[in-house]
């Protein structure tokens, strides 16, 4: 007997749309890989998951790290930080288990979505993977993975809570390389001055800029010259300027592919977050 088309739901897929019994649960998986067979040193997989009446994006993060924990031999949870996938909240864990080979290590981000049932809540989630740790080049690519999503059922934007985008009184810097369209984020001038050396910003150009975008001016010194030919010494400091030595980072935003955090503790992890920010920055 067939059913009333009330218990059915429409199912979109990338090639065809097609009717779902209503009893047929979804476990949609998406796999990104680098092989077609054998371990892939890169992969990417978007999946879903279902979300508890009254869940919160916060608390299906624990149920998610308890449930690795569980399941995942030496599961190590290295950080756990918010961010943005399209202009809605979203968590990303950074984690590593040991399996046969060795260390796995793994990025994921989580969304919350309507569910493909009227009045349901899903979780979407976005995981890479590497046999290694993550390189500069693999950070950059999952970064830009996850700036480029555009959520086809977002949750309605709540009318009141914290906003979206830290506050400009930060000690944020944002150091920007055309040449490697790369916009780094550091925690503070100290940070930015010690992790590149006089020849990454020669060589790189690199462009500096305060929590609220303006630029500075960077001063290079060289002292000890010639000691070391990988990382020749010298400072790098950062001063503010009456007149800005160059346009605002609002203006060069968009030579920037890649976004790369200094560490865990910075509050920008995409470029969606630091356009946001910028906005707000110039609204005031």
């Amino acid at each position: 007997m067939n059913e009333p088309m009330s218990e059915r739901a429409m199912y979109h897929a990338n090639h065809a749309t097609f009717e779902l019994p209503a009893q047929l649960k979804d476990k949609t998986m998406h796999m990104f890989t680098l092989r077609d067979d054998g371990p892939s040193e890169f992969n990417v997989v978007v999946s879903h998951a279902d979300v508890k009446p009254e869940e919160q994006l916060d608390k299906f993060g624990e149920r998610l790290t308890k449930e690795l924990t569980r399941a995942l031999p030496r599961f190590q949870l290295k950080a756990m930080t918010e961010r943005l996938v399209d202009g809605a909240p979203a968590l990303e864990l950074a984690y590593s288990w040991r399996n046969e080979a060795g260390f796995m290590h793994q990025r994921q981000v989580i969304t919350l979505v309507q569910g493909s049932k009227p009045g349901t809540i899903e979780a979407m989630l976005m995981a890479a993977t590497c046999l290694r740790e993550f390189s500069d080049e693999w950070n950059a690519a999952f970064d830009a993975i996850v700036d480029s999503i555009r959520l086809r059922r977002p949750l309605p934007k709540a009318q009141d809570g914290p906003p979206a985008a830290p506050s400009p009184a930060l000690p944020t810097i944002f150091a920007l390389s055309e040449p490697r369209k790369t916009l780094h984020v550091f925690a503070d001038r100290h940070e930015a001055g010690s992790k590149l050396s006089a020849r990454d910003v020669n060589q790189d150009h690199w462009e500096f800029y305060d929590a609220e975008g303006t630029r500075l001016q960077a001063n290079v010194s060289r002292t000890n010259a010639g000691l070391s030919l990988l990382r020749p010494s010298g400072t790098v400091t950062l001063e503010r300027k009456a007149e800005p030595p160059g346009p605002a980072l609002a203006e060069r935003l968009h030579l920037a592919q890649y976004i790369q955090a200094s560490s865990s503790s910075v509050p920008f992890y995409s470029l969606t977050e630091v356009r946001a920010h910028l906005d707000q920055v110039a609204e005031r």
